[in-house]
């Protein structure tokens, strides 16, 4: 999921405490041979936590992979993945704090550029709204925007923040995990849910008893994502990361990841609507 936290006076004081000196992130990974990726515990697609030897899959987790195998030829050694848990509520400040070394699949907002080091965009993924069984879906964005909508939402995400801005008339039910959001769904007190597409597509085929259908609203929107990282003073691990984002994007060796990722989390990759980029 892209992620739109509110870092304000929380990540200025994690930015307080980390020392100037700290040690440059390329340095870091070529002295450990380690590089430690951000994981989600259950967020599927997304990112999703699949043994007790902290493994975690889904495309977020595909694509550190990948940025993991690639910068180790470019150090010329091997690179080890390892995982540090977190939440969409809590990333920011474990990459602030480096307990996490990349972290892929952030929006990357001119607020959050001042709090950590950016690279991107990685990927594109497209908004969809899901219905409860008593909601009905409807065809555009501004359709939503009415005092009769109420969506359930995670803290702290892009698509809250696009609802309370973009969607004033429309009411917002913050919540602090996806499950949370499903369940207030369920029990009638919200109508919608907003997720990228890939989340809306396995959240709705997992639930189906939940929800009654579910919709790209037009005009059709989406954030890209980019890779959150420490800012070091360095910046060559960020440029690295920038560098092979665009590789990636123009070659359109990005979509096998995202794709896989979405098979290992059991979607049905044929029930992505056609024309839909990544």
């Amino acid at each position: 999921m892209t992620i739109h936290w509110g870092i304000g006076l929380a990540a200025l004081g994690i930015l307080a405490a980390t020392p100037a000196s700290a040690e440059a992130l390329w340095d870091k990974i070529e002295r450990t041979g380690e590089v430690v990726c951000g994981g989600v515990h259950a967020y599927k697609p997304t990112s999703f936590y699949t043994g007790s030897d902290l493994v975690y899959e889904g495309y977020g987790p595909n694509v550190c992979r990948q940025m993991v195998k690639d910068l180790s030829e470019k150090m010329g050694k091997p690179l080890t993945v390892k995982w540090h848990e977190t939440t969409w509520q809590t990333v920011v400040l474990d990459l602030q704090a480096g307990r996490i070394d990349i972290f892929p699949g952030m929006t990357a907002t001119e607020e959050r550029k001042k709090a950590l080091d950016m690279a991107g965009p990685l990927y594109r993924m497209t908004d969809c709204v899901i219905a409860g069984k008593k909601a009905e879906t409807r065809a555009t964005w501004q359709d939503y925007n009415k005092p009769d909508a109420t969506f359930a939402m995670v803290t702290g995400t892009a698509q809250t923040q696009f609802i309370k801005d973009e969607m004033p008339n429309a009411k917002v039910m913050t919540l602090k995990e996806m499950n949370e959001a499903i369940m207030a769904i369920q029990s009638g007190r919200a109508d919608y849910v907003v997720q990228e597409l890939p989340i809306c597509l396995q959240t709705f085929s997992t639930t189906p008893q939940v929800f009654s259908g579910y919709t790209v609203p037009t005009p059709e929107r989406g954030i890209p994502a980019a890779a959150g990282l420490r800012k070091d003073g360095d910046g060559r691990l960020r440029d690295f990361l920038q560098a092979w984002g665009e590789r990636k994007r123009a070659d359109q060796s990005i979509a096998p990841l995202l794709i896989d990722g979405f098979k290992a989390a059991g979607m049905d990759t044929d029930s992505i609507p056609k024309g839909i980029e990544f």
